[in-house]
């Protein structure tokens, strides 16, 4: 079942599974560029209050995405490690 980037609850390990289509072409390549492309792992590593950008963890970096952003990447849970995160 997919689920948005934005709606990731913190802490919870997913795979990036597709961009929305409707994202602009320039949006959607530097996504890709900085990591969230299909298959890659992410993690929300910060949910804060009032809708602000939440960050997320991808490629051994952490970036703040805004909610237009985040709502358009969907992802799908990744399987988690028996030995923790």
């Amino acid at each position: 079942m997919a689920i948005t980037l934005w709606a990731l609850p913190k802490g919870t390990c997913s795979r990036v599974q597709t961009l929305d289509g409707a994202l602009p072409q320039a949006h959607a390549q530097r996504l890709r560029e900085l990591g969230f492309f299909p298959g890659a792992e992410v993690r929300c590593v910060h949910r804060p209050a009032f809708g602000a950008p939440r960050v997320y963890a991808v490629a051994g970096a952490c970036f703040s995405l805004e909610k237009a952003l985040a709502a358009r990447i969907y992802t799908e849970p990744c399987a988690e490690s028996p030995h923790g995160p």
